[in-house]
C-alpha cells in the first residue's frame, strides 16, 4: 500500500528536479521578456569607487535607478535615471557633485 505512494513521490521530486534545471536562477520570467525598462539596460556593477560616489551623489539628489555612468573628458559625468515621479530622465552630476537633468 505505502509503495504507490513512495513511487509517486519520486517521480514528482524527479519532475520538479528536471523544472529547476530548465529555468536558471535569475532568469527572467516569461511573462516580463517582452518588457523593457525605458531607462535602458541595467548598469554593471560599479567598478570605481568615483563612479560610486558619483551614483550616491545623485540617489541623495532623489534619483533612482542610476544607470549608464560615463565620465566625459570635462570630468562631468552623466548617466540614465528615474525623477521624483519615476519618469526616466538623463543627468548630469559635475566635479562639485552637483545633479542637474541633461536636456
Amino acid at each position: 500500500m505505502k509503495l504507490p505512494l513512495v513511487a509517486a513521490t519520486v517521480a514528482l521530486v524527479a519532475v520538479a528536479a528536471q523544472a529547476e534545471a530548465r529555468s536558471p536562477v535569475g532568469a527572467v520570467p516569461p511573462a516580463e521578456q517582452g518588457l523593457a525598462d525605458p531607462a535602458g539596460p541595467r548598469s554593471s556593477p560599479t567598478t570605481t569607487a568615483a563612479a560610486a560616489v558619483v551614483r550616491v551623489q545623485a540617489e541623495k539628489s532623489g534619483y533612482t535607478g542610476v544607470r549608464g555612468l560615463t565620465r566625459a573628458a570635462d570630468g562631468t559625468w552623466h548617466a540614465k535615471a528615474r525623477n521624483a515621479s519615476n519618469a526616466p530622465v538623463a543627468i548630469a552630476i559635475d566635479s562639485q557633485g552637483k545633479v542637474t537633468e541633461a536636456r
